[in-house]
This record gives C-alpha cells, structure tokens and sequence, in this order.
C-alpha cells in the first residue's frame, strides 16, 4: 500500500519543514509516503464568495494530482476522530483493501465540499483548530505512530 498527502499551500517555515522531513524520513523506513504540495488560492477579500472560488481553484488542483486508484481520506473537522490504535488497525485494513491511500489537507478555508462528499468518510484531528501547515506534521506522525503499533515498533506509549 502507498501513502500519499495532497496538502494545501507550499511555504512552511524552516521548523515546520524540518519536522515534515523528519517523520518522511521516518516514513521511508515503513513504505514511505508522497507528499504532494498544490498551491494555495490568493485570498483577496474575505468574501464568502471569493472564498468559495478560491476552494473551487485549489479542488481542481488537488484532483489533478490524486493518484489512480486511490482511497481518498479528506482531513475534516467534521471527519472521523480515531485514537491512534483505530488509525493504525485502518491502516492494517486498508493495507489489505487498496492500493494506495491519499489523505487530504485543506488550505485555511478548509476542502470543497465535493472532495468530502467523494470519499468514504473523513479524519478529524480533533475539534480544536490547527494551522494548515502543522495538521501536515500531526498527520505525518500519527502515520508513523500507526506504522509502528501495526509492526510492533517501540514508538507508542
């Protein structure tokens, strides 16, 4: 099974970018996971109009980089919110189940409603709210964390 995150907004400062390389990193080690950039909508005005033009341009984007096939997993404060053990036993199934697994962060507005209503359900992080850039650092570490309760690794405690 291949991993893949198609997140919103490319500029991350340098912790945040260290931190993405060091849990890919210790991703390669367990089947490593693509990490796909699209660029984030200019956001002009705060404008509910605008701002459903700016989700339209960055769903757009996002598809076109969606491997085929692929069980989409969109990241969704209204999603699905899964201890790390229920993550790791989904990843176990998945492994089983498909072929590759493309999880999916919104920019600051969030995903278009269309991405969420085509997967089979969405992951919550928790009802707090997250800085895009970091909800890439806390979802690449529960993937390691799940990697490793599902392979026995002394990681989770």
């Amino acid at each position: 099974m291949k991993l893949a995150v198609i997140a919103v907004g490319r500029s991350m400062p340098p912790p945040v970018r260290d931190l993405v390389a060091d849990y890919r990193q210790r991703l390669v080690r367990l089947g490593g996971v693509a990490l796909i950039e699209v660029a984030e909508a200019r956001r002009v005005v705060d404008d509910p109009a605008h701002q459903q033009l700016g989700l339209v341009w960055e769903a757009k984007r996002i598809r076109a980089q969606i491997p085929s096939p692929a069980t989409l997993i969109p990241l969704d404060s209204s999603g699905r919110n899964l201890s790390s053990t229920q993550l790791a036993a989904q990843l176990d199934l998945w492994r089983q189940q498909t072929e590759t697994v493309c999880f999916l962060i919104g920019g600051p507005d969030g995903l278009h409603p269309d991405l969420l209503t085509a997967a089979p359900w969405s992951l919550s992080l928790g009802a707090m709210t997250f800085p895009h850039m970091l909800v890439r650092v806390l979802l690449l570490e529960q993937l390691y964390r799940a990697h490793t309760i599902v392979q026995r690794i002394p990681y989770h405690r």
